[in-house]
């Protein structure tokens, strides 16, 4: 397996660190936007940097809180310590921690854990999706009803266009889908690669946010395109994920009928 050493560091270290760090009072504070920062997210980058500097001491950083900045090149480490802190600072258990190792110019690895019911993701390029050990792939249903679909960001307060975010309440309700918004891009990623959603879209650009998940719901099967349906690249405005073709078809043509309107 490529980036065995680098995956067994984080399935060995990540739930500890937790632990350590949620042993603690939390503390909370705020950053640009009102956005929630705690103590256990501090804790946990500062103890993933250290440890991935032990043993990979010429390795970039790129990371929430300490480390925005860095530009990304061969064997950057892209770290979101708490994925959903307004979700964990409220009691609501659904957030993560995530990772992903950025090399040769694409996401190599991603791993997304889920402390709070033991759930561990994690790909490597061209290796396949795995859930605690198993693979996993995602929706394969097809057209059944009662179906999910996942969307994120639409509360963030920016100054961004939300009209994609309509237009697919819209499309959900019309084709009998359920909309649901949990906080959290990285457990919502998980979710669509072990075959919760049909489709997730977020208007989300930041690079710990997006990194880990793309790769996750790659290896799984799934759809990863930007809003004309080429392949996502890192920095484009927008981000689908769906679990196959007929989906993707149906969204983007309703979305290129919205530009035109």
């Amino acid at each position: 397996m490529k980036y065995k050493k680098e995956l067994e560091l984080l399935v060995k270290s990540v739930p500890e660190i937790y632990h350590k760090a949620v042993s603690n009072e939390t503390k909370i504070t705020f950053k640009q936007r009102n956005e929630v920062v705690t103590s256990t997210d501090l804790y946990i980058e500062e103890e993933l940097i250290k440890i991935i500097h032990r043993q990979f001491p010429d390795d970039r950083i790129h990371s929430e809180e300490f480390n925005r900045n860095t530009e990304l090149g061969d064997r950057t480490w892209l770290i979101d310590p708490i994925d959903g802190t307004s979700n964990y600072v409220h009691k609501l258990n659904l957030f993560v921690i995530q990772v992903a190792l950025y090399d040769k110019g694409e996401v190599v690895l991603s791993y997304i854990h889920v402390p709070t019911i033991s759930k561990t993701f994690y790909a490597t390029k061209g290796e396949g999706s795995f859930l605690n050990g198993k693979q996993i792939s995602v929706y394969s249903l097809g057209k059944q009803p009662n179906r999910l679909m996942s969307m994120v960001g639409l509360s963030h307060q920016t100054e961004k266009d939300k009209s994609i975010f309509m237009h697919l309440i819209a499309f959900s309700y019309k084709n009998d889908i359920k909309i649901r918004i949990l906080g959290s891009l990285g457990y919502e990623m998980a979710a669509m690669a072990e075959g919760s959603f049909v489709m997730l879209y977020t208007d989300v650009t930041n690079y710990w946010d997006i990194a880990p998940g793309l790769l996750l719901v790659k290896e799984a099967g799934g759809l990863v395109v930007n809003k004309k349906g080429e392949p996502y690249v890192l920095d484009d405005s927008h981000l689908f994920m769906f679990c196959d073709k007929e989906i993707m078809q149906e969204v983007l043509n309703s979305i290129a009928n919205l530009d035109k309107s």
